[in-house]
């Protein structure tokens, strides 16, 4: 099931990248908004597309005159609990004509967070930086002999510790020099790559290259899965968070994301015609 997961990850990355290209020399706020604002506006279409806009719109209609009524005759209390009774009845009809779009909506957006995760949550090294690089085995894998080769440009800094109960191995490795590096992971008759990004260089900063399931190579789709066949299951580097700063506040990339859709959602609801 690799090459079908490789496919997808590689189509989608590659899109991604050709959309958010012209951000690629701006400060990451600009291509996070920009995402952002235009994730709003898919997801605004495809529940206008996929619900029931006439019912919605009736079933919504209904729902504010009987608030109204809440508001006229509040001192009626017969009344008022009979129209509270009318308004949780709506309110589960709406949600009966929403959940349908919602769950359509939950593909396209599970795709778009993946991939701002890629962009957004970590940057690469800066020349100077140490970070972590842990390799997970297959259980039961010898892990007296694994090592971690790196490339000129990159420093070992440690020798690899084993924790057998986990079957993992950690090593520190130090940057030296702008670029883009093939760390080479070798044990258990494997011999894997995982890539290491130092500077301000193009591309992405993947921090997991995994081959532990479907799920979890969906969710890192930064770099090829790890075939099934070998010993190495995962190698992990620990690159540190991606600042993201907006007005002169830094901000967690995922809130603002959720944040900025949301507000595009309903800045375009009225152009594009959808009853929310």
């Amino acid at each position: 099931m690799t090459a079908p997961v490789r496919w997808l990850n590689a189509s989608l990355t590659r899109a991604f990248d050709l959309a958010l290209g012209p951000f690629r020399r701006l400060d990451p706020f600009w291509a996070l908004l920009f995402l952002s604002l235009a994730a709003g506006v898919l997801m605004l279409w495809i529940f206008g597309k996929t619900s029931d806009q006439a019912a919605i719109r009736r079933v919504r209609d209904r729902i504010r005159g009987n608030l109204l009524g809440v508001r006229i005759f509040g001192d009626d209390l017969v009344l008022l609990f009979r129209l509270q009774g009318r308004i949780l009845k709506d309110t589960a009809h709406y949600l009966r004509h929403a959940l349908v779009p919602l769950l359509v909506m939950l593909v396209p957006v599970l795709a778009v967070l993946v991939q701002a995760n890629l962009r957004f949550a970590l940057r690469p090294l800066e020349p100077g930086e140490s970070a972590t690089v842990k390799a997970t085995f297959r259980p039961g894998s010898d892990l007296r002999g694994a090592e971690l080769v790196a490339p000129p440009g990159v420093a070992v800094e440690t020798p690899g510790v084993a924790v057998p109960a986990l079957s993992e191995v950690a090593w520190r490795v130090r940057a030296e020099a702008p670029g883009r590096y093939a760390l080479v992971v070798r044990g258990g008759g494997s011999s894997v790559e995982k890539e290491l990004v130092v500077g301000s260089v193009r591309g992405n900063a993947s921090a997991l290259r995994t081959g532990r399931g479907i799920p979890e190579m969906l969710l890192n789709p930064g770099e090829p899965p790890i075939g099934p066949g070998e010993a190495v299951r995962a190698v992990e580097v620990a690159y540190p968070p991606l600042r993201i700063s907006a007005l002169g506040f830094g901000v967690d990339w995922l809130v603002f994301f959720l944040v900025a859709s949301i507000v595009s959602g309903f800045l375009f609801k009225r152009p594009l015609g959808v009853e929310i």
